[in-house]
């Protein structure tokens, strides 16, 4: 099996991911003052409830994103990797020969998934609580997880060219930290889960001080990597790998779009953040700050995956794939960007919903299906249609059978036992976002919302 060293493997738990952005007072405090919205409540002490909700339009080429880079991942595990060359029987490079030329920088789709992870995190946080933005990060990842080790294990039972997992392994891929347990992967992409799962109890942390506001989010994505740079520059590269010290950085990219985004929002609807023109130069240097050190790291990169790879990845073309992507989440976002027409729209939600369970399960799936026909004689271009079909399907199958019917489930449960520990709401604001379906428009609250907050409570869109 291959290594991972550098970022030559994917995620999106992007992704995935449904995700959103901030306000709130703490709670216990007292609140701040406060204009009424559409619908007022005063803030009191009693336990959270439920509001009237409104519909809110949803990203769908963001959709198309991360279901693109999800496919990129995929392409690139059948035919760029050299456990493929394993279940192929030959060279990858030589057996896809051009294909290969571009397929080798799947890999990049990972970056493209951190950032959209940092852009959508931050609409996730807003509007909710330590306890709506726990349970709605659990119920969105878990069940599909689950769901996917299970039958990877069922898989490996039957399929002897797979990896050989214990009880104990198996069991703590559960967690989507599995690394932490030092057990192995249950497939290959696994390992980006717990670099995910760290920027959320990042940002849970940051929550649980108060509303994550445009300095506090510039002091996370600036400072998270430079403490991991000042960490390795010690003399301590371990502690600075359990910092991600590799990956931090796009988050933070994926932080300023947004900050960018809520910008060019609000003055699209004559509205003026406090710190006007000042917040968004100090944005745009932030941003800047953060392309170089990725610069960097992309080149880095592109020198780990040509070790990997045993092919010439270069690192120029690798800096213009990454920026192209990150120009794409900017472009995604836009308040402009929209699709107008409904059955492309209902194909954006599908290719959303099926993104995540797709990332999950297609390596060890697509390799025994790989390794299964190229024995029997199949064409290659026929195995690698029925490898990529048959993860589509099987993410198909997740995503109807376990994530439509337990992912809101598990969020409430979560989200009610959490809040249960927490009696004293803060103060109320509008919460734009509500996993209750990957198919369906997320709702916004209406009820008061504290007068410092109202910048960035303005057309949310819904992000799965």
């Amino acid at each position: 099996m291959e290594t991972t060293p550098m970022t030559a493997t994917s995620t999106p738990a992007a992704h995935e991911a449904a995700h959103e952005a901030a306000h709130g007072g703490a709670a216990g405090t007292a609140a701040p003052p406060v204009t009424a919205s559409r619908t007022t409540a005063p803030a009191t002490t009693a336990p959270c409830t439920s509001a009237p909700r409104a519909a809110v339009p949803r990203m769908h080429l963001l959709d198309l994103l991360r279901f693109g880079a999800a496919a990129a991942v995929v392409i690139y595990h059948f035919t760029a990797t050299p456990t493929a060359s394993q279940y192929w029987g030959t060279d990858v490079s030589e057996l896809f020969g051009p294909l290969n030329h571009v397929t080798r920088y799947g890999w990049l789709a990972v970056e493209a998934f951190f950032v959209i992870s940092g852009f959508a995190i931050l609409i996730s946080t807003q509007g909710r609580t330590v306890a709506q933005f726990t349970g709605s990060r659990i119920g969105r990842l878990y069940p599909a997880l689950w769901a996917c080790v299970l039958l990877t294990a069922v898989l490996q039972t039957f399929w002897a060219g797979g990896r050989d997992l214990s009880l104990a392994d198996t069991v703590a891929n559960l967690t989507m930290a599995p690394d932490l347990f030092g057990a192995e992967l249950s497939q290959v992409v696994y390992w980006t889960l717990l670099v995910e799962l760290k920027f959320y109890v990042l940002v849970g942390v940051l929550l649980a001080f108060g509303p994550i506001t445009r300095g506090r989010a510039i002091a996370l994505a600036l400072a998270w990597p430079a403490v991991g740079i000042t960490v390795r520059a010690l003399g301590y590269p371990m502690l600075a790998e359990h910092l991600v010290i590799r990956h931090s950085v796009y988050f933070g990219i994926g932080m300023m779009l947004f900050l960018l985004w809520k910008d060019a929002t609000d003055r699209r609807h004559g509205m003026a953040a406090p710190d006007g023109r000042r917040g968004s130069i100090l944005t745009l240097g932030a941003l800047a700050a953060l392309l170089v050190l990725a610069t960097a790291r992309v080149r880095e990169s592109a020198d780990g995956a040509t070790s990997l790879q045993g092919v010439e990845v270069y690192g120029w073309v690798s800096v213009g794939i990454f920026f192209g992507s990150v120009a794409a989440v900017w472009l995604a976002g836009h308040p402009r960007a929209r699709i107008s027409s409904r059955p492309l729209a209902t194909l954006a939600v599908t290719a959303g919903a099926l993104t995540y369970p797709l990332y999950l399960v297609h390596t060890q799936f697509g390799w025994a299906v790989t390794e299964v026909l190229t024995v029997r004689g199949a064409g290659t271009w026929s195995v690698l249609t029925a490898a990529t079909v048959a993860s589509l399907v099987l993410a198909a199958v997740i995503h109807h059978a376990v994530e439509r019917p337990f992912s809101t489930r598990l969020r409430r449960a979560v989200t009610t036992a959490l809040a249960a520990r927490t009696p004293v709401c803060p103060t109320p604001v509008a919460r734009p976002l509500d996993e209750s379906g990957p198919d369906h428009a997320v709702p916004v609250m209406l009820v008061q919302v504290p007068a410092a907050a109202q910048p960035w409570m303005h057309q949310h869109h819904a992000l799965r």
